[in-house]
């Protein structure tokens, strides 16, 4: 669903050359925890020239696929996940009964774990405006992570012995295309330290606090990607819960021991990548059920507020981070598609990181509308009739909602970030709604929006099918989450 599950060009490039970094520096590690995994998120930026310039490179790929053999997502799992081997068992102390988890997550724990101890992490500015103006109970905390990272200082004796075994190891490869060049030495000792100073802090926080459960919603990066480590040292469970759509660069590898899956087509994605069924939770999403109960400005007001006709089907376009080139394609499309006098309004909302100016592009047309960012994008998908999307996770928000989905597909140009496999297709492959390849197929698919009274209800009923598929959870998805976090809690471990 979410990527493909044999491994491109692109991916073969990645992983392969991830495998040997972790393996050629196994041996530099810090209280027992391999440093290479610790920084695997700063080697993949790293190494991105290098993938860009060899991706069409067929020679190298084939030769790289036959010498690490790896071939699927899931052969990418197993190779690359290299849990630490267990030190202590901090599960069976009865004394731990904490929970750490980001504090963007403070509205769930506030409203379902209110009476457990929690640890809220701020690691980001997300973090940190969640947590403003919040009155905690006595049992809640707040770690600083960030700050915590600034201030740790490495030992000049600790890094002194990784360093000398870095320089041996450097000394002895013969040939590499990464590993031999200075750049890469400078890169490699910047970063060993940045691994010392994170595993310190995080080490630190699970031995000064009873922390019994972890939970995150992203391995990738840190501290998500050393407290899965930890977790595998210390025999704690660590949750993995998405807030949004994630793809394979962002979960492998991962060593979470629970999994909060939306619903079955989450739940199979992630068995294509190696993950036990018994690990699996479908839960829903936390935080689309905390949306989805927002209170929405009131019809009459918001078609009075943007001078929209009460008989225009309203459309909202909701566009991605993509390079220029792609969104401005849809763009092309809608200004073909749409007339000045068409019973329809279309909204353009631009995703927080898509700071091009589409107001400078429809200067005379009323019916087309650039989404002000006074407007909160929930006032406006509650007053929609129909979200167009390439693969954003306003799509499920919208369906939610009990709206349609129409499903964009303009080329979208190689991107070693954003597009380096088939994510963007996935609600193509989930039937989420019709599906747009060009200006034509916009122009025919609204033409019979404003002219077939049948066709809107065709277009829900289809959103409908795919919704049960993505957000499948038997209750509400705080409720099954809170008991899946609550049971591993109670949970001795031996």
């Amino acid at each position: 669903m979410y990527g493909e599950d044999i491994l491109n060009n692109h991916y073969t490039l990645r992983y392969s050359l991830t495998k040997e970094f972790f393996e050629t520096f196994s041996s530099l590690k810090y209280f027992n925890i391999e440093l290479p995994l610790v920084i695997i998120r700063y080697f993949h930026a790293y190494i991105q020239e290098h993938v860009n310039e060899n991706i069409n490179n067929e020679q190298y790929v084939t030769s790289m696929k036959k010498k690490h053999s790896l071939i699927t997502m899931k052969d990418a799992q197993h190779t690359l996940s290299r849990n630490p081997r267990l030190e202590q068992n901090l599960s069976a102390d009865p004394i731990r009964k904490m929970i750490l988890m980001p504090g963007i997550m403070a509205p769930f724990a506030l409203k379902q774990l209110a009476r457990h101890e929690v640890m809220f992490m701020v690691t980001n500015d997300n973090d940190l405006r969640t947590l403003e103006n919040v009155e905690l109970p006595k049992q809640m905390q707040i770690f600083q992570y960030r700050q915590n990272f600034i201030n740790e200082k490495v030992s000049a004796i600790a890094f002194k012995d990784i360093e000398s075994t870095a320089i041996k190891i450097l000394n002895n490869i013969k040939i590499h295309p990464l590993f031999k060049s200075q750049e890469f030495t400078t890169w490699l000792f910047k970063h060993l330290r940045i691994a010392i100073r994170i595993i310190n802090v995080l080490k630190t926080l699970i031995n000064n606090y009873p922390i019994k459960v972890i939970v995150d919603h992203v391995e990738i990066v840190n501290p998500g990607t050393t407290l899965s480590l930890l977790a595998k040292q210390y025999n704690l469970p660590f949750f993995n819960i998405p807030r949004v759509l994630i793809s394979d660069r962002s979960l492998i590898p991962t060593r979470a021991s629970h999994h909060c899956a939306w619903g079955e087509n989450y739940k199979i994605w992630l068995q294509k990548r190696g993950i036990p069924a018994s690990k699996i939770y479908e839960t829903g999403n936390i935080n689309f059920e905390y949306k989805k109960y927002f209170s929405p400005m009131p019809k009459l007001d918001f078609l009075k507020s943007l001078s929209i006709p009460s008989h225009h089907k309203i459309i909202t376009f909701t566009t991605q981070p993509f390079i220029e080139s792609t969104n401005l394609t849809i763009i092309d499309w809608i200004k073909e598609a749409i007339g000045p006098n068409d019973p329809l309004t279309l909204i353009i909302r631009p995703h927080p990181h898509d700071k091009y100016d589409y107001n400078s592009l429809f200067v005379n047309q009323k019916n087309i509308i650039v989404s002000q960012i006074e407007y909160n994008l929930y006032d406006i998908l509650h007053n929609t009739d129909i979200v167009m999307t390439v693969s954003s996770s306003t799509s499920i928000e919208a369906a939610l909602l009990g709206k349609g989905i129409i499903v964009l597909q303009p080329p979208i140009p190689y991107h070693y970030e954003i597009q380096n496999n088939n994510f963007h297709s996935h609600l193509v492959r989930a039937g989420a709604g019709p599906v747009i390849y060009d200006q034509n197929g916009l122009s025919a698919t609204l033409s019979k929006l404003s002219k077939d009274p049948e066709f809107i209800n065709i277009v829900l009923s289809q959103t409908q099918k795919f919704l049960k598929n993505t957000i499948n959870s038997p209750g509400r998805p705080s409720v099954l989450t809170r008991r899946t976090i609550v049971s591993a809690l109670m949970e001795v471990s031996k």
